[in-house]
């Protein structure tokens, strides 16, 4: 979640004082990945997740011993997230390698401390209400969460139980950030579930669609596509709409003029506009405000060494977190934005199963059938509806479309675990769920399982798993494999 300077006092009267940072980084255009990983110990009877005392530990050695400060702290104590550095569009290869040094160093560090970091992008045992007992001490998360307000919970909720990856791009201008939103707000639904390595458990209960979807549906107005992105003609005007959205978007918390936090009572909200007639429209509250808008593509500041807000990124944050997911979801979400064939050719695509952004109102329709699709799978995983036809379907095609955005490449290698799964609709989650059919078992595998599991990216879990499958060594049972078109 988002930093902000809580001492920046300049006042914001409109969007002229502000406009400046959403300009676009011109030809010094980078791209960066950000991943959550959740970490507990395995020689507890329950698994008991990372402490507050450990958290601060691990994050402590890691950026202490492995030289920087890319592991940060997100709500709940028992994650924590690494950053890469940004790269250039030519140099994948190296973030990639960058951010895998990264969390090895963060695993390492936490491995430690008798910790084991989590198989699945969610801990299936445990509840929101049992992660929210140890919420960091950090300020901005205690005023959020510490407890949460009654009208709160369940977006404290979404910020404890699912970790997701993230995909930074800082754009050329805003007509190349229009694109791109459009683009990723398309393709959101299939990304959720071709990256998704849920474990088939949700708050130590079954359930059987995306729980980080679910979940996510919490932040109502604050998440999932703006309804702006359907009416914006131009990038200029997206942002106009996002400026608008910033100074409106209701504030259960905001600065001070000596840069506290006031925390407001359940149901009561104040909002940057209202700010006004206390003369606490400053900077801090608008990047503030903005900050906590979590759509499922977030333009977030960019800020200097200094920090100053000097430009803006746009972040998809509808990605899973596994084996493979990080260099996935890279590959995807920079490629589109850097490849301008990649680019074409999937815009031509998605117009094919009917998201033409020439129709707005027929592709808001689509997609958001499309989400309610994915989000309520109820096991069909890829064999739901996209559009006007089925997402494999579509992903199928896609898989082609990535792979020969890379072929010939450094990085056509690193295209085999999103390409096998989007053709095979062998999702990692719906491995999960052939192969721990039951929370206990689910429980034993993470106890159990080979951290070594992590070394190669270039993998997924039909490939890590194809002996289990056919004879499962956590259930005994033999397990059908219907993955393969």
């Amino acid at each position: 979640m988002s930093e902000v300077n809580a001492n920046d006092l300049r006042i914001i009267n409109t969007i002229d004082d502000v406009i400046h940072t959403y300009k676009g980084a011109g030809e010094n255009a980078m791209t960066g990945i950000e991943v959550e990983l959740a970490y507990f110990d395995p020689k507890t009877p329950d698994l008991a997740t990372m402490t507050v005392a450990q958290n601060e530990a691990v994050k402590n050695a890691t950026n202490t011993e492995c030289c920087g400060d890319f592991a940060r702290n997100e709500p709940t104590s028992e994650m924590l997230e690494i950053g890469s550095d940004p790269g250039r569009p030519e140099h994948l290869k190296e973030i990639i390698e960058d951010t895998n040094a990264k969390i090895d160093c963060l695993t390492q560090k936490a491995a430690n401390h008798g910790l084991k970091r989590s198989y699945f992008q969610d801990l299936p045992n445990k509840t929101a209400q049992q992660l929210l007992e140890n919420v960091v001490p950090v300020e901005r998360y205690q005023a959020f969460f510490a407890p949460p307000r009654a009208d709160m919970t369940s977006v404290a909720a979404y910020f404890s139980v699912c970790k997701s990856n993230q995909v930074s791009v800082s754009y050329h201008d805003t007509d190349h950030m229009l694109a791109n939103l459009r683009r990723l707000y398309a393709l959101a639904p299939a990304i959720f579930m071709l990256t998704d390595n849920g474990s088939g458990f949700d708050e130590a209960e079954p359930f059987s669609g995306h729980a980080g979807m679910r979940h996510r549906a919490a932040l109502g107005d604050r998440g999932g596509c703006p309804d702006y992105i359907f009416s914006a003609k131009t990038g200029d005007e997206y942002i106009q709409n996002h400026v608008d959205a910033v100074m409106n978007n209701k504030l259960f918390v905001y600065y001070d003029n000596e840069g506290k936090l006031i925390r407001l009572p359940s149901g009561q909200w104040e909002s940057f506009n209202s700010l006004r007639s206390k003369g606490l429209n400053t900077a801090t509250n608008y990047y503030f405000s903005e900050s906590i808008l979590w759509p499922d593509v977030k333009v977030a500041a960019l800020k200097n060494k200094n920090d100053e807000v000097i430009n803006h990124r746009y972040e998809a944050r509808m990605i899973g977190v596994g084996v493979h997911q990080h260099v996935s979801a890279l590959l995807i979400v920079a490629g589109l934005a850097f490849s301008n064939s990649f680019a074409e050719q999937t815009d031509q695509l998605l117009a094919e199963f009917g998201f033409n952004w020439q129709d707005p109102h027929a592709t808001k329709t689509n997609l958001l059938n499309a989400y309610k699709a994915a989000r309520e799978h109820d096991g069909h995983f890829l064999d739901i509806a996209y559009g006007n036809a089925q997402m494999i379907d579509f992903t199928t095609k896609f898989a082609d479309l990535i792979e020969n955005a890379y072929v010939g490449s450094e990085m056509e290698e690193e295209t085999m675990p999103i390409t096998a799964i989007a053709r095979t609709g062998c999702t990692d989650a719906k491995i999960n769920r052939q192969l721990f059919t039951s929370l206990d078992e689910a429980i034993a595998f993470q106890r159990d399982y080979d951290p070594a599991i992590f070394s190669d990216t270039n993998t997924c879990a039909h490939l890590l798993f194809k002996d289990q499958l056919e004879k499962s060594e956590y259930t005994g049972n033999r397990v059908q494999m219907p993955c393969g078109r």
